[in-house]
């Protein structure tokens, strides 16, 4: 039989999570993990069995700014990190996604696993990749009804991507005496999550732990002297020093996001000669943890109406 046009399934869709309205900026995936494994004999394979089910939904948000999205992507339990912190919690949250052609697809138990970059820059959207991991629901075998996920109808009604926020901003950059009024082509900044797997024998995996956070940040300066770029760099500490400074590195704009790494260290500082070389190349910053109060880093919203 031949495929009709009409019945190839496509489209966009949009994600609610915690109450919050996600639009991509490029598609949804959603992809499903099942585990497995080989039961073996002298013979050969006799048979396969499943060990482990999780879910991995990916997008890249259109980059809307807001205060409710700065407490998704990066919670304050992130931002001063607590290692040994159940990332899951001991309540499920739902995350759907509901395409524009009226189906939807719920994942009982999800939470975001991969924390996305920040783009700091007018001609950037804000965010780089998300990612969620979709885990059995609390207390939930896999066999179970409502465990996982469903599958149903729901007429969609979440309208178009909205345009507010969206606009890009000129950042500058502060790290105790050193000024970076502006940069080649923005701020990246880097927010990795060490996170531990925790698995039961019955169930897989049902929830992960916070292991530990770094966060970067990295730019290429216009502007910057050979002597202030070296002066900031710490090789000239002895070796086995502590490298975290007594200088937060400020990230800001007027209006839109304002990116701070606490106690941050200098940490790569190319230098270039050439007839078409910037002197500075690719400069990259460290985060280290606050004494005061345990913090890593700050992000912080300013709505600019």
């Amino acid at each position: 039989m031949a495929t009709t046009r009409q019945s190839i399934i496509r489209g966009p869709g949009t994600i609610t999570y915690n109450s919050l309205k996600l639009f991509d900026k490029d598609g949804i995936s959603a992809e499903i993990e099942s585990s497995t494994e080989s039961v073996n004999s002298s013979f050969g394979s006799l048979d396969t069995i499943k060990t482990d089910q999780i879910g991995r939904v990916t997008l890249t948000p259109i980059g809307n700014l807001s205060e409710d999205l700065i407490a998704l992507f990066y919670p304050s339990w992130l931002q001063t990190p607590e290692p040994g912190r159940s990332i899951f919690g001991s309540s499920d949250t739902p995350l759907t996604i509901c395409s524009k052609a009226g189906t939807k697809v719920v994942f009982n138990s999800a939470c975001i696993t991969r924390f996305p970059e920040m783009r700091l820059s007018p001609v950037e959207t804000a965010f780089g990749q998300v990612e969620f991991s979709a885990l059995l629901a609390n207390g939930k075998l896999a066999s179970e009804s409502n465990s996982f996920y469903s599958v149903g109808t729901q007429t969609y009604a979440d309208g178009e991507a909205p345009r507010s926020g969206l606009t890009g901003f000129h950042y500058e950059g502060t790290f105790g005496s050193l000024s970076i009024p502006d940069t080649l082509n923005g701020w990246t900044i880097g927010v990795d999550a060490t996170l531990e797997p925790v698995t039961t024998d019955s169930q897989g995996t049902i929830d992960y732990t916070l292991g530990s956070v770094q966060v970067t940040a990295r730019c290429t300066p216009l502007g910057l002297s050979e002597s202030q770029i070296l002066a900031a760099l710490p090789a000239l500490q002895g070796r086995g020093n502590s490298i975290a400074s007594a200088n937060d590195l400020v990230i800001t704009a007027s209006g839109g996001l304002t990116v701070t790494l606490k106690c941050a260290s200098l940490v790569t500082g190319p230098l270039n000669w050439g007839a078409t070389s910037l002197r500075a190349g690719e400069i990259g910053f460290t985060a280290n943890i606050d004494p005061t109060d345990g913090s890593l880093f700050e992000v912080s919203y300013t709505d600019p109406e």
